[in-house]
Formats: C-alpha cells, sequence, structure tokens
C-alpha cells in the first residue's frame, strides 16, 4: 500500500526455522479472534458537486463545516464506491449514457473537476490507536481533505493509497458526523496514451470516448497500535507424499519510533473444508519503518487447487497477528490462498525455430488446457452500476459455458477483488494483463515508466495469493499499432523484470508475439496469434481457408462479433430507431457490412429482412465461426494449449462483442461455445463447410478429453438431417477407450449430401460411455451450396464494406446513413429519420 507521508522505510529481510504445531479445527469463530479495527466510509452517505476547474478551492469547498443545514445540504447524494456518470445519472442531471446516443451530450461531464463529501463520525474503540485513512482506488487523480486541512495527491487507479489521520481526526460524537472528508476529483483524462497503465482506455471499438471517473473502491478507516501489517504473501510448493511447504513473507510496518519485540503468530487452516490447523509463533525485533520476514510451514498432507475440470477449489487462509512484550494485540490481517504449483512446459511438435516459449500450462503436474473468453469488463464501464451480482452471474455462466480461464487484456481494468474471489471458488483461471496497456505508442519519459511500474508491483501484490492466477502479461497489441514497436517491446520486457521479485508467475511481455512486427522484432513465426483476421477481412477469405492454415502454440484472440438479444436491443435504442436501423444503431458500433459478410458466410444469406431475422443470423453466424475455429485449434492438442474468444463480455450495450450481453442474456451464439468448450468433445473435422446436392460428404470424427479422467468403451451415434430436419443416414461408430488428457481421430464419417442449392443440413452426434451415459454431443450447420458462386459473392459484400470506408473513414458509422451524410437526392435527418438502406425495404 501506497501510504502518503514522511519516514525512512529500513526493510529487513529475515528466515526464521519454526516449529510447527497443529491441532483439530472445526472452523467455528474463535471468541478470541483477532482482527484489524476498521470503519467502512463507503455507501450512500456522500455528496457530490461538480464545478469548472479551481473553482472548488476558490469557494473553500474544503472548509464545509459538519453542520446539518450547512453548504452541502443540497449537493447530490452520491455512492461509494462508484462513479460520477452513475451518481448524475440516479439523480436526473444526465440522461442515462447506455441509450441512444445520449452520451454524446454526457461529454461536458469530463471538463469539470468533481468533489465529494464524506461526514462521518469515529468509532470511539479508535481512540489511543494509530488511525488511516485508507483508499483502495480512485479513478484517476485526486486531492484529499480532512476537516480543511490536505493530507495530499494521489494519481493511478490501481494502486492504493493511507494517510496517516491520528492526529486530525474528531472523537466528538454529532447525530449527522462530526468530521468532513471531501475528495476533489481532478477533471478526467483526454489522452489514453499519457496515462496507459493507470487507467484503461475509454476509446476503441466498442466504446464512445466518454471517460469514467470516481472513487471505484472503499474508503475506510483502519485503527491498529505502533505496527500494521502491510503484506501476507503465500507461496506454495508441492512435496512427497502428498504434502506442501509454504513460504510465508510477512510485511510489517512499525511507526513507532523505537524499536519493539513482538510475537508474530501465524495460523493457517483450511477456509472451505475442515482441516487441522498449523500454527506458529515467531519472536522479533522490529525497527521503526518497513520490516519484512520469511518463514516457512510444512503441511503434511494438503488439499490442493485447480481448475473446475481437474479436480476441486480447496481454499486455505493464512490468519497473521502481532503482539507485543505484553501480549496485547497491535494488528491482525489475513489472506485466502490455494495450495497449488504451477509450470509451464514447452509445446510438442515444434522447433526452436517456430517457438521458444512455453506455453503449456501444468496445474499440479496436470495439463490445463486453457478455454478461455476475454473478459471485457467489469460488468458496466460505469463503476458504480457493476454490482456484484453482476459479477456473480456473468462468472457463473462463463463456467456454465465450460471455460475454465478468463483473460483480462490490456483494453480493461485490473479487476475488483471480488471477481477473483469467484473465479477461485469457482475453479476458472485468470490470463491477466497486469495493467491495461493497448494498442498505441506508450510515452519515452522516465517519469511514466516509473509510475507504470510503481502500479504494476502494486497490482501483483494484489493479486499474487488468487490461485485462479496463472499467466501475466505486458502489453496487448502494441507492437503492430505502434509508431516505435521496439520502444513498447523493450519497456514491456523491463516491466516483467520489475515484478519479478514480486511473483513467481509466468510473464509474456506482449500479445500477440508473432505478428508481422512481433516476428521482425525477433519472436519465433508459431507462437501466439490474434485470429482476428476473418472479422477485419471483410469476406477476403471465409472461415474454412481462413482456420485450417493456423499453426500456433495459443491463441489469445478469436474475434466475432453479433448483436445483442433483441429484447436487450430495446433496451438502449430508441423505439423510432430499432427498425430499420436509425443512427443509434451506428452510435453502438453496428458494423452492418461486417455482419452482412460474416451470415453469408456461415448462412449463405445477409438476413436484412427483419430485425428478428438479422440479429439471429449475427449470433448463429458468430457461433458457427466460433465453433469451427475452437474445435480446429481444440483437435490440435497438446501442439496448441490455449484458445480464447473475444469477447466473452463487453462493458456497455453494444451491437460488437460478446456471446452475453450487456444486460447477462446468452446469445444463440453462447450455445455453440458451450458445445466447443466441453471438456470431453466429440468433434467431427470438416475441411469445407459448403457441399453440392449429391455430393458426397466427408468428415472426420474426433474426441478430444482435457480431463484427468479415461472413459471406457465409448460409442458415437452419428445422425445427418436434412433441410426440414428430416433425418437422412444414422451410423454408430466404435470409440473404444478415451485416454485422460488426449486428442484423437478416430473414424471418417461418409453422407450423400441431401437437398438442393441454398438448403441447409445438419448433423448431430451423441456419444455414450460403456454405461450407456452421454458424456458429450454436438451439432453442426452445414449449406448446400456451390463455393465457384457463393466465394466470388462474399468477396463483392466485403468490397462493398471496404469501398464505404475507403470513402468515409473505418470508424464513421455515417457512412451507413445517407441521410446523415449529404448523399445527393437523399432525405437528410432535419426531415426523415436516417436509415441504412441495405436495410430498409421502404
Amino acid at each position: 500500500m501506497k501510504r502518503i507521508f514522511i519516514n525512512t522505510c529500513i526493510v529487513l529481510s529475515l528466515i526464521f526455522t519454526v516449529n510447527v504445531s497443529f491441532a483439530q479445527n472445526n472452523n467455528t469463530a474463535s471468541e478470541n479472534k483477532s482482527e484489524r479495527i476498521t470503519h467502512d466510509l463507503s455507501g450512500y452517505h456522500w455528496k457530490v458537486q461538480g464545478t469548472l476547474p479551481g473553482r472548488g478551492l476558490e469557494e473553500k469547498f474544503p472548509e464545509i463545516s459538519y453542520d446539518h443545514m450547512g453548504d452541502a445540504l443540497n449537493w447530490a447524494t452520491a455512492h461509494v464506491p462508484g462513479d460520477v456518470f452513475t451518481d448524475l445519472w440516479r439523480v436526473g442531471r444526465i440522461e442515462d449514457p447506455h441509450f441512444g446516443r445520449n452520451s454524446v451530450k454526457a461529454k461536458w461531464v469530463n471538463e469539470y473537476e468533481w468533489w465529494y463529501l464524506r461526514i462521518f463520525n469515529v468509532p470511539k474503540e479508535m481512540k489511543g490507536k494509530k488511525i488511516d485513512l485508507t483508499f483502495d482506488g480512485v479513478d484517476y487523480a485526486c486531492d484529499v481533505f480532512l476537516n480543511g486541512k490536505m493530507l495530499g495527491s494521489h494519481e493511478g487507479m490501481f494502486t492504493d493509497f493511507s494517510f496517516d489521520v491520528t492526529d486530525l481526526v474528531s472523537f466528538d460524537f454529532k447525530r449527522r458526523g462530526r468530521n468532513v472528508l471531501a475528495v476533489r476529483l481532478h477533471p478526467a483524462p483526454r489522452r489514453y496514451s499519457q496515462v496507459a497503465g493507470r487507467k484503461p482506455a475509454w476509446h476503441g471499438d466498442y466504446w464512445v470516448d466518454l471517460v469514467p471517473t470516481g472513487i471505484w473502491k472503499p474508503v475506510r478507516l483502519e485503527a491498529y497500535e505502533s505496527a500494521k501489517i502491510e503484506d501476507v504473501y503465500v507461496q506454495t510448493k508441492l512435496g512427497k507424499n502428498g504434502s506442501a511447504d509454504l513460504d510465508i513473507q510477512v510485511e510489517l510496518n512499525n511507526e513507532g519510533n523505537s524499536d519493539e519485540l513482538v510475537d508474530i503468530e501465524i495460523e493457517i487452516k483450511g477456509e472451505n473444508f475442515e482441516s487441522k490447523t498449523y500454527s506458529t509463533t515467531i519472536k522479533k525485533q522490529l525497527t521503526s519503518g518497513v520490516n519484512e520476514f520469511k518463514t516457512s510451514i510444512h503441511i503434511p498432507k494438503a488439499k490442493l487447487w485447480y481448475p473446475w475440470d481437474l479436480g476441486d477449489q480447496n481454499l486455505y487462509i493464512a490468519n497473521v497477528s502481532v503482539k507485543n512484550s505484553k501480549n496485547k494485540l497491535l494488528d491482525a490481517d489475513n489472506t485466502v490462498f490455494g495450495v497449488r504449483e504451477l509450470k509451464m512446459e514447452m509445446n510438442p511438435g515444434y522447433t526452436k525455430n517456430e517457438v521458444e516459449n512455453p506455453w503449456t500450462v501444468m496445474v499440479n503436474g496436470k495439463r490445463h488446457f486453457i478455454r478461455s473468453g476475454t473478459w471485457g469488463g467489469p460488468p458496466d464501464i460505469f463503476f458504480g452500476r457493476a454490482s456484484k451480482e453482476k459479477y456473480e452471474e456473468f462468472v457463473k455462466l462463463a463456467k456454465a459455458a465450460n471455460m475454465n480461464n478468463l483473460r483480462i487484456f490490456g483494453w480493461h481494468p485490473t479487476e475488483i477483488p471480488y471477481f477473483y474471489e469467484l473465479c477461485n471458488r469457482e475453479g476458472i483461471t485468470v490470463w491477466q494483463d497486469i495493467l491495461p496497456i493497448a494498442s498505441l505508442s506508450l510515452p519515452k519519459t522516465e517519469e511514466f515508466k516509473k509510475a507504470i511500474f510503481s502500479e504494476a508491483i502494486s497490482v501483483v501484490k494484489d493479486l499474487r495469493n488468487h490461485p485462479c492466477m496463472v499467466i501475466i502479461e505486458g502489453g496487448e497489441e502494441i507492437l503492430m499499432t505502434a509508431s516505435d514497436p521496439l520502444h513498447n517491446l523493450n519497456l514491456m520486457k523491463e516491466l516483467g523484470e520489475v515484478v519479478k521479485p514480486y511473483t513467481n508467475l509466468h510473464y509474456v511481455p506482449v500479445s500477440p508475439l508473432s505478428d508481422h512486427v512481433g516476428i521482425k522484432l525477433g519472436f519465433k513465426p508459431k507462437e501466439s496469434t490474434h485470429a482476428n483476421g476473418l472479422f477485419y477481412g471483410e469476406g477476403h477469405k471465409n472461415m474454412e481457408q481462413f482456420f485450417n492454415s493456423k499453426d500456433f502454440a495459443a491463441v489469445p484472440e478469436l474475434a466475432i462479433s453479433s448483436c445483442p438479444n433483441v429484447e436487450s436491443i430495446k433496451k438502449f435504442i430508441p423505439e423510432d430507431e430499432l427498425w430499420p436501423p436509425g443512427p443509434s444503431w451506428g452510435h453502438h458500433w453496428t458494423d452492418f457490412d461486417t455482419f452482412r459478410t460474416l451470415n453469408f458466410d456461415a448462412l449463405n444469406t445477409q438476413a436484412t429482412g427483419s430485425m428478428q431475422e438479422f440479429v439471429d443470423a449475427t449470433q448463429i453466424a458468430q457461433g458457427v465461426i466460433f465453433q469451427y475455429g475452437l474445435e480446429y485449434f481444440r483437435r490440435r492438442k497438446p501442439k496448441s494449449s490455449a484458445i480464447s474468444i473475444c469477447h466473452y463480455i463487453t462493458f456497455a450495450p453494444d451491437m460488437k462483442w460478446g456471446i452475453v450481453d450487456y444486460y447477462q442474456q446468452p446469445k444463440i451464439s453462447y450455445e455453440y461455445v458451450k458445445m466447443a468448450y466441453q471438456p470431453l468433445l466429440v468433434s467431427l473435422e470438416h475441411e469445407r463447410r459448403r457441399w453440392l446436392p449429391g455430393e458426397e460428404f466427408i468428415g472426420k470424427l474426433w474426441v478430444v478429453n482435457d480431463m484427468y479422467k479415461e472413459f471406457k468403451s465409448c460409442k458415437a451415434e452419428v445422425v445427418f438431417y436434412d433441410n426440414n430436419k428430416k433425418e437422412v443416414q444414422r451410423e454408430t461408430i466404435e470409440i473404444g477407450n478415451v485416454k485422460e488428457d488426449s486428442s484423437k481421430k478416430y473414424a471418417t464419417v461418409n453422407c450423400k449430401v441431401p437437398g438442393k442449392l441454398g438448403d441447409q443440413f445438419h448433423v448431430k452426434i451423441e456419444m455414450k460411455d460403456k454405461s450407456g451415459e452421454v458424456v458429450s454431443e454436438n451439432s453442426y450447420l452445414l449449406l448446400v451450396g456451390d463455393e465457384k458462386v457463393d466465394l466470388p459473392r462474399l468477396r463483392e459484400i466485403g468490397k462493398e464494406a471496404r469501398d464505404k470506408k475507403a470513402k468515409y473513414g473505418s470508424h464513421n458509422y455515417l457512412r451507413y446513413f445517407e441521410g446523415l451524410n449529404g448523399a445527393k437526392g437523399i432525405k437528410q435527418a432535419d426531415e426523415k429519420m436516417p436509415t441504412v438502406k441495405e436495410f430498409d425495404k421502404n
């Protein structure tokens, strides 16, 4: 934690040999349980007011008194944790920024400074102790005042910070509070490049240049004696015969002016299961300033933490307390962790000239094939609307879709602690860009470098005890988009060295490594790729041509877009713009031409006849493409070891990414991903999706097993259906035993293609084990079509898209609305609601 005060820090690193005692524990709360005294200042007792920059100090806002009928009586009600936009929306000062094009009208908010006020009493239990005022996170820069005195300033969203307020607080009790806390939020930054790493981007191809700002994490008072526990870090190593060794590091800050002899008590026990308690007491002489010590505890029969498809999610808790020589409690803290050992291994099948980095995550000796989705979170870009219930629902849906990993990449912030707690308990691992650094050229000043390094250390220390964490990363797409990619790369490599002393997690400097720029800078050609070319290629290739040529160890992104569900669209698009699509569709990043190409590729139709038809088609196309790509990479196991769809969710209602929309509603594509991500997957490889009528369809039957469980005497039933879902062929195939952690081709499947040109045909597969239980099932949508006719038409639609972008620019949605772009002979918006001509049949 960043303490804003003047002090001389002395760091001592001592290693102790200890005797460990243990006793039976029934996990009931102890009557003598030691906890730090805290007073949470979160909630609705805050007020907010905006002024032009500098005006708040001119009006002496920090000197506002605690009088009930005082100057802040009619300030707007606010909530902390939260954000300015949500507070203003709740009281009616702005319209919902997510609806229609309201976000454009709310940009004035970023030109103001915003003052947050909290009046409170201090609990009497804190009297006589050291008292800190602690902020877990402020977005982005602030000044803090207490009872009229300036405490200090802070900049950076991801570092917590605190102030010693022992001598500033009043213990007088007033019914509505006696102490006045004022926080001045600086006007929001306007250039992402200058704050990258300390604040996520607020632009990109699914947001609208509205800059969130606010006190986004809790604020509290903390009381303790002279010594404070600043950090507890538990590293775990597996030993022989099911044992584990815990290497425990504790950081203590002694704020007294003299040395002090203390007892440091450590207690380890099961957090979500019954276990013995392992404890030790260590005597240590604390010097003034920061003290660090390390010790080890041995657990004879440790219960391990695994991803959900590999084992159980056992969690331990480490309780740490500090007492002086008179047995008086000075401070106490705890952390939850899991016993698990991570190792990275090379992917087989590549030469050193193709791949030189390890991409296979091994958890407790088991291969963890990563089936991931990029977490486009938080659940709302406005933190005041990102409730715990939304986090719970999104994480639950990810697991239900058979994801065993979520990737937080550089367009999105490090998450709140509750997200990682959910992942710990659900057995979902996390692939984490340490800081939000994405798609830009990074500043070259020492000041910038020092700032992001400090932020990165803070983030790593916050995350490192979570067993869900498996990979950390530097920057997102900062080679291919940068004017000086070498500078970016060197900075990200240096970042990796900076955080190395604080974690043993595997670090990847940038993603992807094997784009054209990465290869020029020395990375090998088959390390990692962002398989987004089908989306951005606009009909240049169909999905089969695109995926079947890919050969990479890891795929951190595979991007395809779709619309939200119709009922969701009605919540953020004005009624008079619903259909034919009006400008608000464009404002929410609908790429109509890309959708037409993807729809035609997957379904052989552009599907522009009605809103329901179009929306369903985009979701089916997204699902079919995801299914084809995911199964392709999964069959390559163990040569490929990680795949992530882009995105799983996004933080605002948009017409772009995600298989679950902003309103927590799964799309049709969600079911396709759920099938393709089954830990035990029966899969039909097919090099083409278009087949002529009467042609012999040829497919290859595979089974991929990511679990460490063998399935014996399996059989697969393969059924073909025509366009009317009428059965045309059924075949039972003997699979035999499916080995654990395997991928294997078992048979070739043939069928005469039913129907006529323009039809669809379908395949359903059901695999049963020896007992007759269905252990995996799958289905495929295929086309009766002529590639010689359809693929040139696909490219024509793509050319239409490219021609519009060449004329209007790729990020200008006015290209779709002739009623807004001055097209000759077309009524403009002052006479008629503009619509997309390809969708307007009138």
